[in-house]
C-alpha cells in the first residue's frame, strides 16, 4: 500500500469517529486535511468533498458548503444525493435563492426519480418560486408514493401550506395518520395544519362581511343614512302625494341642574 493510500485510510478512520462521536467541527477539519493531500483519488475526493458539505451545512456555513458540493458534483455529475445537497445549500440560506434551489432538486429527481424526498423537496421549491400549480402536483405525487414517511410528509405538508392547499394538507395528513397513528411527528404537522385553517376561516369571514359592507352601501345608493333619522307621513300629506320629513332642532348643550342663586344673610 502506497504512502498516500495509508494516509487516506487513516484519515477516514479518524472522520469517521469523529463523526459518530458528534464532533462533525473536528470532522470538517479533518476532511479539508484529507483533501489537501496531493494525488487524491478521484473517487476518494468526490466522498471528501460531498462530506465537507454535509457538515458545512449543518453548520450553516452555506457558502462553504456550495462550495465542495460543486465540486463533488464535477466530480461525480450522476450523484443525486449531491444534487439534493446542493438544493438544500441553496434553501436553508437566508441570502440564498429558491430558483437555483428548484434547479438543484429537479436535477436529483431526474438522477433518481425513485426518490420521493427528492420530489417533496422540488414541489415546495417550485410553489416559493411561484409555480404554485406544479408545485402541489409534485407534493400531492410525493405524499401519494409515501404515504407514511414522515421526511416526506414533513416537506409535503410544508409546501402545500405554503401553496395555500390547507385542505389539501388536511386530507394528506388524514391517510398518513391511520397508517401511523400517535406519531409525534404527524401530531406538530396536524397543529399546524388547524392553525392554518383557523386563519383561513378568519380571512373568509372577513371577507364576507366586507362583501356584505359593500352590496348595503350599493343598496343605500352610496349615501350614509343615520338611523336615528326616520321620515314622519301624515294622512292629508298622503292623500295630497306629499312627504313630511322630521327635522329635529339642534339642541345646544345646557347644565342639568340650575344654578342655584347665592342668597346672602342681611
Amino acid at each position: 500500500m502506497s504512502m498516500t493510500l495509508s494516509l487516506v485510510a487513516a484519515a477516514w478512520d479518524s472522520i469517521r469517529a469523529a463523526a459518530e462521536q458528534g464532533r462533525n467541527a473536528d470532522a470538517l477539519r479533518q476532511t479539508r486535511q484529507l483533501l489537501a493531500l496531493p494525488d487524491l483519488p478521484t473517487s476518494v475526493a468526490t466522498q471528501a468533498h460531498r462530506l465537507a458539505g454535509e457538515f458545512s451545512l449543518e453548520a450553516e456555513h452555506f457558502a462553504a458548503a456550495r462550495r465542495h458540493l460543486r465540486a463533488a458534483a464535477a466530480l461525480s455529475p450522476g450523484c443525486a444525493y449531491t444534487a439534493h445537497l446542493l438544493g438544500l445549500a441553496f434553501e436553508r440560506d437566508p441570502q440564498g435563492c429558491d430558483r437555483r434551489a428548484a434547479l438543484a432538486f429537479r436535477r436529483a429527481c431526474k438522477l433518481d426519480a425513485s426518490n420521493c424526498l427528492y420530489r417533496a423537496s422540488y414541489g415546495r421549491a417550485a410553489v416559493r418560486c411561484g409555480k404554485v400549480k406544479l408545485g402541489r402536483r409534485e407534493l400531492v405525487s410525493a405524499a401519494k408514493a409515501a404515504p407514511s414517511d414522515t421526511a416526506v410528509l414533513r416537506v409535503v405538508v410544508e409546501g402545500l401550506l405554503e401553496a395555500g392547499a390547507v385542505r389539501t394538507a388536511d386530507v394528506v395528513l388524514n391517510r398518513a395518520q391511520f397508517l401511523l397513528p400517535n406519531n409525534r411527528v404527524l401530531t406538530v404537522l396536524r397543529e399546524r395544519v388547524r392553525f392554518a385553517e383557523a386563519r383561513e376561516n378568519q380571512r373568509d369571514q372577513g371577507r364576507t362581511a366586507r362583501r356584505r359592507q359593500d352590496a348595503e352601501h350599493a343598496m343605500d345608493g352610496g349615501r350614509a343614512v343615520l338611523p336615528f333619522i326616520r321620515l314622519v307621513t301624515s294622512d292629508a300629506a298622503s292623500t295630497r302625494g306629499e312627504v313630511l320629513v322630521r327635522r329635529d332642532v339642534v339642541s345646544f348643550p345646557r347644565p342639568r341642574f340650575p344654578k342655584f342663586r347665592a342668597q346672602g344673610r342681611r
